[in-house]
């Protein structure tokens, strides 16, 4: 924990970490041992965790929040994909896909009331490495710049993932309105 107090500029932060670390620690663990079922890998997982939450601890208002534990979680669990993305990896990122040119997008129309909570639960069937974007960019407003930082890809790539995201999310729309 030391390493990552002397990372951090003002007493302040290092009192909130510390808070953070001493409050959270065993929970990102929990978290983190759950993706990889390595003690070990987990371990690492958490300190990356730690280590990505040095440069965004301003998106922490308050330690003992839902919020916080939640944004913690996240954090942990894409730290962990990335273990285990090192461990099997992927092919190369490919060009964009090209945008369907006809009519309205299919996510601005299933964006109302009524369909928010058919959309949320589309939104947790997705892959972690979409479903991260999706949280950081809306739940937290990150910028693309600040996702890739803490999972450690470009903002390039979360802008690419971002848009597969959404073309999977249409996709699933649309296969779920068939059914109704």
């Amino acid at each position: 924990m030391f390493l990552f107090l002397a990372l951090l500029d003002n007493p302040e932060e290092q009192e909130k970490f510390a808070e953070i670390y001493s409050q959270y620690r065993h929970f990102m663990w929990y978290v983190a041992n759950q993706k990889l079922q390595d003690e070990h890998l987990a371990e690492d997982a958490v300190q990356e965790a730690f280590f990505a939450l040095t440069r965004h601890l301003d998106k922490v208002e308050e330690v003992h929040s839902p919020r916080t534990k939640k944004f913690l979680a996240t954090i942990v669990r894409s730290k962990a994909v990335d273990i285990l993305r090192k461990s099997r990896p992927e092919e190369e990122l490919s060009e964009y896909l090209s945008e369907d040119k006809g009519g309205a997008d299919i996510l601005e129309q299933y964006l109302t009331k009524e369909n928010y909570n058919r959309l949320i639960s589309c939104i947790l069937e997705l892959d972690d490495s979409y479903r991260v974007i999706f949280e950081y960019k809306y739940i937290y407003q990150m910028g693309d710049a600040q996702i890739g930082d803490i999972l450690g890809i470009s903002a390039k790539n979360v802008n690419v993932r971002y848009f597969r995201a959404r073309k999977k999310l249409q996709e699933m729309i649309r296969k779920e309105g068939e059914r109704f």
